[in-house]
């Protein structure tokens, strides 16, 4: 009976078919498994890759790039667009600069804040994100181009850092050596019927990270821009206070640090000349006259300014020839006197649909860089010349500036060179990551893809056991 049973089961043996296991199956089973490893550790490595960039990354105050520099600082003889991928001040700083620039070719749909600004030594151009500020007007540099007043915010540009103190308010002015700054209080109210209240303006010296002089405004408004300037001894402060210059003594402050105007000269409808109105000598200023022309250059913009020069004594006109008169100009602000005889100023240029503000919104509304203004000229005005002599324009697009009255009184000027726009910002070099990524796993999933194809495993036929005997 056994050796029966024995043959059934040999036959049946015999019989079965012979199981068919796939060539190098645990040798795949293997390879599968350090895969999937390698995919994990990958990832991980990716994302600690981002995380680490994103720190490394993050806006920081750097040295100062190297690049060619000049031998003497001056300003650029031409302006260039900073374009989306140039470096911000607070991640590269620029160094001391000589101007600050905006208008439409440097604000986008994306960056409608920004603000241009290039070194003096170097055509480094760098961005300056100061939120909805006009570079002349609400953002201004020092006289050695080191600091930017934007805002309440002073900026060091050699470091892209804000001052520890905060300022109390947006600028007016910078006193010529830089170290003390003109600014009125931002904390204002609506005045009815067309007009806001500034409570008071102020004088900040920048070494002792406090006031020295504030001065009550009362019902009226200080528009920044060109509204205040400190005498070049630093004794005084001029400022303009609707259709009057309040003089006042530094010396006069109290211990609340307010003093009372010990002067207010008349303007009958002019404007005070802004930070470098006051002369070489400290007892005089300079203020414009308002004035139609009959042939303006743009004939829907017919404000002509004159420059005339008023003593601080008894605030008697001073003799001397005239100043060239400047028609169909939006705006002029002084930056500083080569001589009694000679001054170098920024003035608007209107363009064809500018339209001109009656003499009572000036007076209201306070100096503002008129819409429509489409350039801005660095001019010299001298006495008993015809007309101004044009020293710099801005290119199509900037149509505001401000400048380093210390070099443009110097009449320092480089020749410009190659753009140096910065090392790439942040978010440029996280988007190169997260495009980089998102290319790089399809492309290395398919090729994982096109190698399991290639390397397919082939069948083998697997002998069957022998048959129990």
């Amino acid at each position: 009976m056994i050796p029966r049973l024995s043959e059934a089961l040999r036959r049946l043996a015999d019989d079965v078919p012979p199981a068919r296991v796939p060539e190098g199956l645990f040798d795949a089973a293997r390879t599968r498994h350090r895969r999937r490893r390698a995919v994990v550790a990958g990832a991980l490595a990716v994302l600690v890759l981002l995380l680490g960039t994103g720190y490394a990354l993050h806006p920081v105050a750097l040295p100062l790039p190297a690049g060619p520099r000049h031998d003497a600082p001056g300003l650029p003889t031409r302006l260039v667009d900073p374009p989306l991928r140039t470096a911000s001040v607070r991640a590269s700083a620029p160094g001391a600069a000589a101007m600050v620039f905006g208008g439409p070719a440097v604000r986008t749909d994306w960056f409608e804040n920004r603000l241009g600004v290039v070194a003096a030594d170097a055509d480094r151009f760098r961005v300056l994100d100061a939120g909805p500020a006009v570079a002349g007007f609400e953002a201004m540099l020092s006289p050695d181009g080191r600091y930017a007043a934007v805002g309440t915010a002073l900026i060091d540009l050699t470091t892209g850092r804000n001052t520890p103190d905060r300022v109390g308010g947006y600028p007016l002015a910078f006193a010529a050596d830089g170290k003390r700054l003109v600014y009125a209080d931002d904390q204002t109210t609506f005045t009815p019927p067309n007009t806001y209240h500034t409570p008071y303006a102020g004088v900040y010296d920048r070494e002792r990270g406090a006031d020295v002089l504030r001065v009550r405004v009362g019902t009226a408004w200080v528009a920044p821009g060109r509204t205040a300037a400190l005498s070049p001894d630093g004794g005084e402060l001029a400022l303009q206070v609707r259709d009057e210059v309040w003089l006042v003594r530094l010396a006069d402050a109290g211990a609340d640090r307010f003093a009372e105007p010990y002067r207010k000269l008349p303007l009958a409808g002019g404007r005070l000349a802004g930070a470098g109105s006051w002369l070489p000598d400290s007892r005089s200023v300079a203020v414009l006259a308002r004035s139609t022309c009959t042939d303006c250059p743009v004939p829907s913009f017919r404000r002509t300014w004159t420059l005339a020069v008023r003593s601080t004594v008894d605030g008697t006109p001073l003799a001397g020839a005239a100043f060239p008169q400047l028609p169909s100009r939006s705006f002029v602000q002084l930056l500083g006197w080569r001589s009694v005889d000679e001054v170098v100023a920024l003035v608007g240029v209107p363009g064809p649909d500018a339209v001109d503000q009656p003499e009572e919104h000036d007076i209201a509304w306070g100096p503002y860089q008129e819409p429509g203004t489409e350039a801005v000229e660095l001019v010299v005005l001298r006495r008993g010349a015809p007309t101004p002599e044009v020293l710099f324009r801005t290119p199509q697009g900037i149509t505001e500036l401000s400048v380093a009255a210390d070099l443009a009184i110097d009449g320092a000027v480089r020749e410009s060179g190659r753009p140096d726009y910065g090392p790439l910002p942040f978010w440029a070099l996280a988007a190169g990551f997260v495009l980089a990524a998102l290319v790089a796993l399809p492309v290395l999933a398919g090729l994982r893809r096109w190698r399991g194809r290639w390397r397919r495993p082939r069948a083998r036929t697997v002998p069957s056991p022998p048959a129990p005997r």
